[in-house]
């Protein structure tokens, strides 16, 4: 394999059908290279290697989002051609044919707020919708009892979306979210996810390569998804204000919804377990919530 190289789209408006894998989207959507690659990565891992439904797997945040790939220089040996007396065909050396191809090998992406709310303890969610509002716990989704007070949640139930919840749900809206142990419900924050890397490529160090890539792209580009005051629709305010709204300014706040298995690779990569938000299922896959705080580097303002 040789020096694998990443490349990075930024939000672009994607015309896609999210029931269809990536080899079987209509030419006519005109989807850019970088993202049809990130959907093969996420495809083959999540939707074939783990069972995620594939019109799950696509969001409409895919379109506002960033989106890392990562490739890979891979010597590919040719089919063998039948010549008539029945023998592979061979090159002049003698050897089979082969050839180099450029593939993608893993992907990531970086969501800008806003963000629905946080999952509730013990939900169990498809295509990010909550299916058990009112119900009593699962096994599966209950709380590792030694995490926040300790009690587990025997007998308690996922409590339903109030009507704030479910307009943001329905459309992401900046407003107060419940408090969590890294988050006050308050402060803007961007999503890290759908980390993906294919199988055989795996134990390489890509995964923390796309991460790294991503960490120091956000920390570079702090003021990239603040929205300015024109964008607000707040411009008829005039000289009351200017350029960037303070109280919507992105203070370097990240978050991400690991599935459990993979906790101990986003300690590494510096996330941390937030214990007051709990587990729940996302389309049969434990997860748990984790943030880190970037230090931002200064950046011009928004215009």
């Amino acid at each position: 394999m040789g020096t694998p190289f990443i490349s990075l789209l930024e939000p672009t408006l994607l015309n896609w059908d999210r029931s269809l894998p990536s080899s079987q989207q209509p030419a006519s959507a005109s989807l850019p290279r970088t993202f049809l690659d990130a959907m093969e990565v996420r495809e083959q891992v999540y939707v074939t290697e783990q069972g995620v439904p594939q019109e799950n797997e696509f969001d409409l945040d895919d379109s506002r989002s960033c989106h890392w790939v990562i490739y890979a220089s891979v010597n590919i040996k040719q089919h063998h051609h039948q010549q008539d007396n029945g023998l592979p065909e061979l090159n002049r050396s003698g050897r089979q044919r082969s050839e180099t191809r450029t593939l993608p090998i893993g992907t990531i992406r970086l969501v800008p707020f806003p963000h629905p709310p946080h999952p509730r303890n013990g939900g169990v969610y498809a295509d990010w919708k909550l299916t058990n509002a009112g119900a009593p716990v699962s096994k599966e989704g209950q709380r590792d009892p030694s995490a926040a007070n300790g009690n587990g949640n025997d007998g308690e139930t996922v409590a339903p979306l109030t009507a704030n919840e479910l307009e943001r749900h329905a459309r992401p809206l900046f407003g107060r979210d419940q408090a969590t142990e890294f988050h006050d419900g308050a402060e803007l924050y961007v999503k890290l996810g759908r980390l993906a890397v294919l199988k055989e490529f795996r134990g390489r160090g890509i995964a923390g390569q796309l991460v790294r890539a991503a960490l120091g792209w956000a920390a570079q580009h702090g003021n990239y998804f603040n929205p300015s005051v024109a964008a607000l629709g707040l411009d008829h305010l005039g000289g009351e204000m200017s350029g960037e709204v303070p109280m919507l300014k992105w203070r370097g706040l990240l978050c991400c919804h690991a599935q459990e298995d993979a906790v101990k690779f986003w300690e590494k990569a510096g996330f941390a377990v937030d214990k007051k938000m709990g587990r729940w299922l996302e389309d049969g896959i434990p997860h748990v919530g984790m943030f880190q705080r970037l230090t931002l580097e200064p950046s011009p303002p928004q215009i």
